[in-house]
């Protein structure tokens, strides 16, 4: 038996949880492919805790779940590029988890450019067979390639407009589909081929790989 890896993660809302669980488990696997040793795992545990603010919420699971090998800190950028969330939220936080002891201080930031639903729009024929529509992106508003899906301001939005559109022959007799019905099955079918065409997802791998390193899983 080789060493394990032990995941915790934190998000902004519960819909989040469903989709970065796993994506955050397959880019981890992924990275791990790389290690020479062998190193089991475990399917990463969504955690919490209630704090005014963010600073302290990031403190204060860093101090209750520093039994974890590594902690994901998801936080939206809500804008074109992750550097104001980093600057205002992310260093913040984690200068002061550095400076607390008995700490988990290995962490990792998860921001999706503008928000999670962003993410979901990787691979847009995944998106299009999982709504199960004959639909074309063009006909749905949607961006048809990765490189355009960080440009959009709202992709929650345009997400729920598409479905709506998507389905405007559907009977009221039968249920329609939801967003909230996508989180899961795209997240675990979206390849990581797909998401490095994401700029932020990118840097979210190489937050993820320095982390692994600092565990000397990988050099």
């Amino acid at each position: 038996m080789g060493n394990i890896l032990q995941i915790a993660y934190t998000v902004e809302g519960e819909t989040d949880k469903r989709f970065l669980g796993n994506i955050i488990e397959k880019t981890f696997e992924s990275l791990l492919l790389e290690s020479k040793t062998e190193i089991e795992i475990h399917r990463p545990v969504c955690v919490d805790v209630k704090k005014e603010t963010f600073i302290e919420r990031i403190k204060e699971i860093a101090l209750k779940y520093n039994y974890f090998h590594v902690i994901c800190v998801h936080c939206d950028s809500d804008a074109p590029s992750t550097r104001r969330v980093i600057e205002r939220k992310i260093n913040p936080a984690f200068n002061s988890v550095y400076n607390t002891k008995n700490t988990c201080n290995n962490l990792v930031a998860v921001i999706p450019v503008q928000m999670t639903e962003a993410w979901m729009l990787a691979d847009i024929d995944l998106f299009l067979k999982e709504i199960n529509t004959g639909k074309t992106c063009v006909e749905l508003n949607l961006p048809c390639h990765a490189r355009q899906v960080e440009s959009i301001a709202n992709p929650k939005n345009r997400i729920e407009t598409a479905l709506r559109e998507a389905h405007s022959n559907v009977s009221r007799r039968r249920r329609r589909l939801r967003l909230s019905d996508l989180y899961t099955p795209v997240s675990q079918k979206l390849t990581m081929e797909k998401l490095e065409e994401l700029p932020s997802f990118i840097e979210f791998k190489e937050n993820a790989r320095r982390s692994l390193m600092k565990l000397n899983y990988l050099h």
